[in-house]
């Protein structure tokens, strides 16, 4: 089974960053206060075997946002570095 979308977002000094994992695409899609900013191929170890396990619960989706919003923050640190 293949993980859709995902979508997990934070306030990261006074900024609001949303990260959306594209499951078809194998996508991140980074905004930034409502505007994309950035997209990237999502590296292929973010889910781990997740992608894989078949149908999906609370925890499983849980563990993929985490993921998720972790790529998000590692986005942010090397951003702010970079400006």
């Amino acid at each position: 089974m293949k993980i859709a979308t995902v979508r997990a977002g934070a306030h990261i000094e006074g900024i609001h960053w949303i990260a959306e994992y594209v499951g078809d695409a194998h996508e991140i899609r980074v905004f930034r206060d409502g505007l994309e900013v950035d997209v990237h191929n999502a590296p292929s170890t973010l889910f781990g075997d997740e992608e894989n396990a078949g149908s999906k619960s609370t925890a499983d989706h849980r563990a993929s946002e985490a993921a998720v919003l972790a790529y998000l923050k590692q986005f942010v640190m090397e951003h702010d570095t970079e400006e």
